[in-house]
């Protein structure tokens, strides 16, 4: 297996990008669904919650861990790959 590297660029200031980063981060990592509202792998699913970007991860197991909009994209995405029992 190869190992997957993410490059995460920041959206202008000012602009609503739903997470956008998050999601093209999975959709790399083999993440299906539609983007940005509902992607899913494995039993893992993450989407965007609410226009402030707050999101939700809900795991295989049906543990709901939720990220207000400040977290950093690449806690997200770890979070997200590790439901999935994808390698970080």
């Amino acid at each position: 297996m190869t190992d997957l590297h993410l490059i995460i660029s920041r959206p202008a200031p000012g602009h609503w990008h739903a997470r956008l980063d998050v999601a093209e981060a999975l959709e790399a990592a083999g993440w299906t669904g539609d983007a940005p509202t509902l992607l899913g792998k494995d039993g893992a699913f993450w989407g965007v919650t609410s226009v402030d970007d707050d999101s939700k991860l809900t795991c295989p197991n049906d543990t709901v861990i939720e990220f207000p909009a400040g977290t950093p994209t690449v806690v997200v995405v770890a979070a997200c790959l590790a439901a999935a029992d994808q390698p970080v």
